[in-house]
This record gives structure tokens, C-alpha cells and sequence, in this order.
């Protein structure tokens, strides 16, 4: 035994000596390009870090390249040595590492610092709107740990609020944009990172267009159903019918948001008014100048002839029509499309308690039994239309669809748990179409629910889900 172990010690010496023999004579390591920093240091301030370094000595013309954990950042100008980054976040690792660049695109070797800045942690989900004619709401979700205070700034303005606080009023707010800040202190007076948002304040009026005459004679009972909760809760709202518009007696530039509920029995044809040379040009133009436009049920077709859409895609509309008829089932709005895209912290379904299913959806009911209308305005088809042949769960539907058409996909009905369908659809502005629009076409989502039999008002256990969403729909879009 002691003789064949000896053999293996020798063979193991061997077969190591020929191993370092050949890494000696393959492996050549040429030097970097560029030389790279030295003496990398950084020094935090408030919410800032300042990240400072000694370039080499050399005569080329370097830029640098910060590569961090959250992306990388170009530092231009002739061979710079610092570099300022923030909102630094509490309580996050951080790691920095400088590399520099030569005009040829030859990067250096980095040299990294790492720190974690110590404080309370942020409050977190900040929601601004706009609640009066020069009043501004702010709401958010506390940390769970314990906070002594709570510091709210508005511009220069600052408020110190006890650390259980969880909303704000600013008062006396001018037109225009405001930068907001909440900084949370915890019991060992450490402060958190500040949490900012922009808002802008304008004006507050909401135009409630329509093709009746005036508020007291809208023949349609959806129609006027919601014309009266709005004028009830927005008491600053105006009527305003196309006829108007055409004539000159309304300038449009005075409303913060037009919302144009265009619910009727007999189908989606536009009313020819609707679509007059005069009135398109004129709404159009207050789309175009930033404007926001609040489109429900078969007004969503609008957004074509505002031209917000490209024509081939209205062929993927899906309209209903008809008088309805009873149904007994509780309908739902489904804001997970496919179980993947989340929308539950979008502005528009605040407050809305919504239920997990098992595929994932996370959807909420909006009416119970009884008569149903049911006049869907609805983009369907989605995958096959975007790309002819794509399955139903490809994720790639809700990106191509967002991406194209500037857009956000933010719901569709409940028990539809694939991309295809869009029912709630949210178009961001533009360099052409500076306004923002909502378009709500889900047929479930009804003013006025009536009867068993459809011959008179009855109360949809689940209307206030709909007062909710229409409340968030447009304190959010005066928010744009």
C-alpha cells in the first residue's frame, strides 16, 4: 500500500508541474488602454452623494462612466474628477465604481467605493391631487417602524406633522408647478431620505360635454345620472354641449378636463355634431395644448377622430349595443392584466378594494344582479392584431401595446386573465397630443343600473365603486 501510495503523490507532483508549466506560457495580459482613477472617495450631504477622484496624468481628452446598481451614468465634459448623484435612498447598499473613456471608446479598469446611508426608512406610496381651485391633497403610506415626525415641503414652505400623520391639505397653492418633499424621522432622530413628487396646479373646472341641450333636459337616464353625481361633487363643473363649442359661446382653454359620457341604447355611431368640422377642430386643439380628455363607453371611438389613434387599430374595437336585459351575476373589472401587470397602485383605483383570484387577477366588483346594458367600447384581439399569430399570454402584447400607442393598459373584465383584451386604457401625452386621456369603455361599469324587468332605477350594491373610479379618474387627470 505504502508503495503505490508514493506513486500517486509523484503523479500528482507531475501532472501539477506540466499544469503550471503551460498557464506560464499561454496566458498574456495586455495593460489597459487608459489608465485608470485613483484615490476614489465619497461624501454624503442631505440626500446627495458626492463621489470625487484623481484622474492620471495625460494629455488625451477621458470622460467617465459611473457604473452603479441602478444603471450607469456618462459624466461628459474634458476629464472630469467628481460627480454629484442623488436622492440617495436610506438604508440601501450602494455601490459606485469609476471608469474613464477615451475618445476611442477604450474604458479603463474601475475602481469602486460601497456605503449605506443610515436613517429612517420613507414613507412610500405619495398620492397628490388637486381638491379645490387652489388646494393640494397629499396621502401616504407610513413605514412600519416607529416615526416621531413627519416634514412636508413645498417649495420653501415647510410643515412638521406628528409621525402617525398620513395625509396633508396645503392651502392657498398658486397655478403652476410645485416640487413636494416628506422626509420621516424615527425614535433615534435619524431622518429618511426625502420622498419627492411634482405636481402642477391649474385649472379645476370640468367641462361634462354633451349633445342634449343643457343639464336639465339629458335624455339619456346614464347619461343623467352621472351629470348629477358630478355637479354634486364637483361643485365648479359646467355643462357643456357640442352646440357650444360649435358656436363659439364656450372656450374650451378654461376646463382642466372634458369628459364626454356618450352611454346611449342604440349603438356607437358619433352624432353627427359630435364630428363637425368646427367642433373637432376646436377639441382637438385643446387635446393638442394639453388638454385632458375623460372618454366613457362608446366616446372612446372619439379618440380616433380626435386623432390620438392610429386608424388600422380601430378595427380591434368590439362595440355593443342594445337595450340590455336581466342578468343575475356580479360583473368585475380585472386591473392585473394577465396576472403580471399590476395596476392596483395606479391613481386611478385608489381606494378600491380590490380581490386576488386564483389566477392571479386582482379585480373588483362594479354591478350586482339585476338589468344589464352591457355597451362595451372595447379593444379585443390585442396579440393577433399587434402580431399576427401571437398567443393571448405572450407578455410581449402589453409592452408592444404600451410602446406604440404611448400608452398604459390598466384593466379589462374580470375572468379575462390574458392580454387579450383592453377596457380601461390610459393615453399618455405626446410631442403632438400634450393632454392626457382616459378612456373607461367596460360595459359593467354603469350610472344608472335598473330593474329585474329595465323599467325603472335601482341601487347596484356596487355603485360605489364606480363613484371611486371616476373620482380617482378625474382628480387624476387634473393632476397631469
Amino acid at each position: 500500500m505504502k508503495r503505490h501510495i508514493y506513486k500517486y503523490i509523484c503523479l500528482s507532483v507531475i501532472l501539477l508541474l506540466t499544469a503550471a508549466s503551460c498557464i506560464n506560457s499561454d496566458i498574456s495580459i495586455k495593460a489597459p488602454l487608459v489608465n485608470g482613477v485613483s484615490n476614489l472617495k465619497y461624501t454624503l450631504n442631505g440626500d446627495s452623494v458626492k463621489l470625487t477622484w484623481t484622474n492620471p496624468q495625460t494629455t488625451a481628452s477621458l470622460t467617465a462612466s459611473i457604473q452603479y446598481n441602478g444603471g450607469v451614468i456618462a459624466v461628459n465634459g474634458k476629464n472630469p474628477s467628481s460627480y454629484s448623484f442623488g436622492v440617495v435612498q436610506t438604508n440601501v447598499p450602494y455601490m459606485f465604481t469609476v471608469k474613464l473613456l477615451d475618445a476611442a471608446g477604450n474604458l479603463s479598469l474601475g475602481q469602486t467605493v460601497t456605503f449605506t446611508r443610515a436613517g429612517a426608512n420613507p414613507v412610500t406610496n405619495v398620492v397628490i391631487s388637486q381638491t379645490g381651485s387652489n388646494s393640494v391633497h397629499l396621502a401616504w403610506t407610513l413605514p412600519t417602524e416607529t416615526l416621531t415626525s413627519l416634514t412636508l415641503s413645498m417649495g420653501a414652505t415647510k410643515v412638521t406633522l406628528p409621525g402617525t400623520q398620513t395625509d396633508y391639505d396645503f392651502q392657498n397653492v398658486t397655478v403652476g408647478a410645485h416640487l413636494f418633499g416628506i422626509v420621516a424621522t424615527d425614535g433615534n432622530g435619524l431622518i429618511s431620505n426625502t420622498v419627492y413628487s411634482n405636481f402642477k396646479v391649474g385649472p379645476t373646472v370640468v367641462a361634462y360635454l354633451s349633445t342634449d341641450a343643457d343639464s336639465l333636459h339629458i335624455v339619456n337616464h346614464e347619461q343623467a345620472a352621472a351629470a348629477k353625481w358630478l355637479f354634486a361633487n364637483f361643485p365648479s363643473a359646467r355643462f357643456v354641449s357640442f352646440n357650444q363649442i360649435k358656436s363659439g359661446a364656450v372656450d374650451l382653454s378654461q376646463f382642466d378636463v372634458v369628459w364626454w359620457n356618450y352611454d346611449i341604447e342604440n349603438g356607437p355611431s358619433l352624432p353627427a355634431i359630435a364630428t363637425d368640422a368646427t367642433v373637432l377642430g376646436n377639441i382637438q386643439s385643446y387635446y393638442q395644448n394639453g388638454g385632458k380628455l375623460l372618454c366613457s363607453v362608446y366616446a372612446v371611438n372619439y379618440l380616433w377622430n380626435l386623432g390620438r389613434l392610429p386608424g388600422a387599430l380601430q378595427t380591434a374595437m368590439q362595440n355593443d349595443a342594445g337595450n340590455g336585459g336581466f342578468n343575475g351575476d356580479v360583473w368585475t373589472v380585472n386591473i392585473d392584466i394577465d396576472g403580471k401587470q399590476d395596476n392596483s397602485t395606479h391613481p386611478l383605483f385608489k381606494g378600491i378594494t380590490t380581490t386576488t383570484q386564483g389566477d392571479g387577477e386582482k379585480t373588483f366588483p362594479v354591478i350586482g344582479s339585476g338589468w344589464k346594458e352591457n355597451h362595451n367600447c372595447l379593444l379585443v384581439g390585442l396579440p393577433n392584431f399587434l402580431v399576427p399569430g401571437m398567443a393571448n399570454n405572450n407578455d410581449a402584447a402589453y409592452s408592444d401595446f404600451c410602446n406604440t400607442y404611448t400608452a398604459k393598459w390598466l384593466g379589462c373584465w374580470g375572468g379575462i386573465s390574458d392580454y387579450f383584451t383592453a377596457g380601461i386604457f390610459e393615453l399618455d401625452a405626446t410631442s403632438t397630443y400634450k393632454g392626457t386621456a382616459l378612456a373607461i369603455g367596460i360595459g359593467g361599469i354603469e350610472w344608472d343600473q335598473l330593474n329585474n324587468t329595465g323599467t325603472a332605477s335601482m341601487t347596484n350594491p356596487y355603485q360605489a365603486n364606480v363613484y371611486t373610479l371616476y373620482t380617482n379618474a378625474l382628480s387624476f387627470l387634473k393632476s397631469k
